[in-house]
């Protein structure tokens, strides 16, 4: 119940400052035009080995720009570029040992998967009998089952997890303290359930929405339906991502007293 309540706050938030949802639409624009270059240039000339290097380094750095600015729009209820700029680059460090630890485990899982290979099935001799279905192989299913949950949901509980707990803080020893119970509370039931939901708005639904094919007589009306496709899955990708990680940064709990600073004891005047 206060998950949902949580959610409904975020949505209720986020489509009342239309502003700060334009903000965060121009940058998810510009995320994907950058990523959409960058799979579409060909390293032939100097100019485009230039601009490959370019957006290999662009890219990361507007993705955290997007995290941290909706991060710190829920936490400072407005804009602030420096902060959100000096945020983006902790988000990116603090990410860098995630995806090699993750990366670590997804090498193990395909060391072990090779052991469990599944059989090959030798074709029919008759060429005219129709082919066999092969069975259902449980340790090729329980291994792409474990490889999704660590890169589709691990992955990112973590990774949102910390991006929060490290947005606009300072301190060595209080950053390590809310890293770990950060963690701690990235795989817990609410956790899990707020990513759930958002993960049916920014990937179920573009995924429905554009995968399917359909039948449509006439290029301008294909073509006009494939563009409210696109734009549909923008929306629904872009707002689903920005309540997602809206209702996490809420739930964050405040600073323990133990890491919180110690308040100044004023000295008391000595009797005449």
């Amino acid at each position: 119940m206060i998950i949902l309540k949580l959610w409904l706050k975020s949505i209720a938030t986020t489509f009342a400052n239309f502003g700060a949802l334009l903000v965060f639409a121009i940058i998810y624009a510009f995320l994907l035009v950058a990523s959409y270059i960058f799979i579409w240039i060909r390293e032939a000339t100097i100019w485009q080995v230039f601009v490959t290097y370019a957006l290999m380094i662009v890219i990361p750095i507007t993705f955290f720009i997007l995290q941290a600015a909706i991060v710190d729009r829920v936490l400072d209820e407005r804009f602030r570029w420096r902060v959100i700029l000096i945020d983006a680059l902790k988000f990116l460090v603090a990410t860098i040992p995630l995806l090699l630890f993750v990366w670590l485990l997804y090498y193990l899982l395909n060391k072990i998967s090779a052991h469990y290979a599944a059989p090959v099935i030798a074709p029919p001799v008759d060429k005219k009998a129709p082919p066999i279905a092969p069975p259902l192989h449980w340790p090729s299913l329980i291994f792409a089952t474990l490889r999704f949950v660590l890169w589709g949901v691990a992955l990112p509980l973590a990774a949102i997890h910390v991006w929060i707990a490290i947005a606009d803080r300072d301190g060595a020893r209080s950053f390590l303290k809310r890293v770990g119970s950060a963690l701690a509370r990235a795989f817990s039931p609410d956790s899990v359930l707020i990513y759930a939901l958002g993960l049916i708005i920014f990937f179920v639904l573009p995924y429905v929405i554009l995968v399917p094919v359909f039948a449509i007589k006439g290029n301008k009306i294909e073509f006009a339906f494939f563009g409210l496709r696109l734009l549909l899955s923008f929306l629904f990708s872009l707002i689903g991502w920005v309540l997602t990680l809206s209702t996490f940064a809420r739930t964050v709990p405040g600073l323990p007293a133990e890491v919180a600073a110690p308040a100044v004891v004023q000295p008391t005047e000595s009797a005449a």
